[in-house]
């Protein structure tokens, strides 16, 4: 069979194949002991870089070679990289900026995944490769020439599969003496030894993998208590007015947020927002609305309309996240002494006024919803946003969430749904905010018990009492 089809050389070219290594079926049993210095590398290993180094130096002495080289397969890109060769001075990856690897469309790559036997490749035939390549130009050639050079640079002659679960994990290649072939003794034993020598390196890749999944999880443990720090640790102290939320997200990390930001002359500002997504940059995007939020009201003394501060926030999420992240976003700010009551919504869930106020008899139990405002911020830059005033009295109740608490669902997909908010905020109208709050918490939790959060859970509680 011609190579030329294989790497694209012109139909006069003939170079020579490389040749299959088929393992003797009539070598004598190896016996454990040849595997003693192979487990005892395993164990003094105080790294992965260095039980590579290990391996490929025990294995080139108990099969007598005089070079040996390890390529693994990269899981994200799919190529071969030399993580440990005895064929040039110390480690490959100290001597290189980019260790030398074979790439996963590589001619002997290729051929290796295709065979069930060691692959043998000559100096003589790489010199052949070199010459017929000459003659055809383009991305073929510079893949070829680097995959000769590779191969030369390892002395690698004799190439042998590591196969995981009939997956080409790894390549280990063999110099041979002056070119001659193992005997069928060593021919065995390295049978033996290739199959040890994958499940190695697959017993190294998923304990990798654990690491940096413990890794992850300690880093996400930190950053979980960084976000609870970005949310108020306590109310503002309001003559006749009651603070409280509750911010429970899906992960260690979420998209939701809340704050209550004092302001001067016995005001306050209240917000509520929820970004888009969860996660680690969903929660990211959350500290930019907060910083962003507070840097405004510092610098302003917050005594610009709302409408405003919406505006302004909306412009400097267009200009920090792509239009694929948007945040809907609650503002108000509600002067404890006056009762007045100025808001603007983009976007967010539209919360609910509870009218408790006995001097209005019949408004008493009715509930509005507080949509005006605007869209979502983020998406369209040089937006403006309409606010609203309304006067709040003793006993009303301002209910603000995020749609993981309406939306959460129990075991038969069944949403919690807005009226049963409602139905939790009227029966529990005469306690506290933060009752207010812990009740509806608990039912929505209740709710949803024997299912995945699926959403972050955040509310917040405004009232206004005698």
């Amino acid at each position: 069979m011609r190579l030329f089809p294989k790497i694209g050389l012109p139909h006069r070219q003939r170079i020579p194949r490389p040749r299959v290594l088929r393992h003797s079926a009539k070598g004598q049993a190896t016996s454990p002991a040849s595997f003693l210095d192979l487990c005892q590398a395993v164990r003094n290993a105080d790294s992965v870089e260095n039980l590579y180094r290990q391996l490929v130096t025990t294995i080139a002495e108990l099969l007598s070679v005089p070079a040996m080289t390890l390529f693994v397969r990269d899981d994200d890109s799919g190529n071969y990289t030399c993580c440990a060769s005895t064929a040039v001075t110390n480690s490959v990856s100290e001597d290189c900026s980019t260790p030398p690897s074979l790439p996963k469309n590589a001619f002997v790559v290729q051929r290796l995944k295709r065979l069930s036997s060691p692959l043998r490749v000559t100096l003589e035939e790489l010199e052949v490769w070199a010459d017929a390549l000459k003659e055809w130009p383009g991305t073929v050639l510079e893949m070829r020439l680097r995959e000769r050079d590779v191969l030369r640079l390892t002395r690698s002659s004799l190439l042998v599969q590591l196969w995981a679960k009939n997956d080409l994990i790894g390549v280990l290649g063999l110099a041979e003496q002056n070119q001659a072939r193992l005997s069928p003794e060593k021919d065995d034993l390295l049978k033996h030894v290739a199959g040890q020598l994958a499940l190695v390196l697959e017993n190294t890749k998923l304990l990798q993998r654990l690491v940096e999944h413990e890794r992850l999880q300690a880093q996400l443990v930190v950053a979980a208590e960084v976000q609870r720090n970005l949310l108020p640790a306590a109310s503002p102290a309001l003559p006749g007015i009651e603070l409280h939320g509750f911010c429970q997200p899906a992960s260690h990390v979420g998209g939701d947020y809340y704050d209550f930001i004092p302001l001067p002359d016995d005001s306050a500002a209240i917000c509520i927002a929820d970004v888009a997504g969860r996660g680690i940059a969903a929660a990211l995007l959350m500290s930019v609305v907060q910083a962003s939020l507070r840097s405004h009201l510092s610098n302003t003394s917050g005594r610009r309309p709302v409408s405003e501060v919406a505006s302004e926030l909306n412009g400097l999420i267009c200009a920090s996240v792509s239009m694929a992240r948007y945040v809907t976003f609650f503002y108000a700010q509600l002067n404890a002494e006056t009762r007045a009551f100025r808001f603007v919504n983009a976007g967010h869930n539209p919360p609910l006024l509870f009218h408790g106020s006995v001097s209005e008899s019949s408004r008493k139990g009715c509930v509005d919803r507080l949509s005006a405002g605007g869209p979502v911020l983020g998406m369209f830059p040089g937006l403006q946003f309409d606010e609203e005033s309304v006067a709040v009295k003793s006993g009303d109740i301002l209910l603000a969430y995020t749609d993981g608490v309406t939306e959460a669902p129990n075991i038969h997909g069944e949403e919690f749904s807005e009226d049963r908010v409602i139905e939790v905020l009227r029966r529990c109208s005469g306690e506290s905010a933060r009752d207010i709050v812990d009740s509806i918490a608990s039912e929505v939790i209740g709710w949803s018990q024997g299912t995945t959060q699926h959403d972050d859970i955040t509310i917040v509680a405004t009232k206004v009492c005698e």
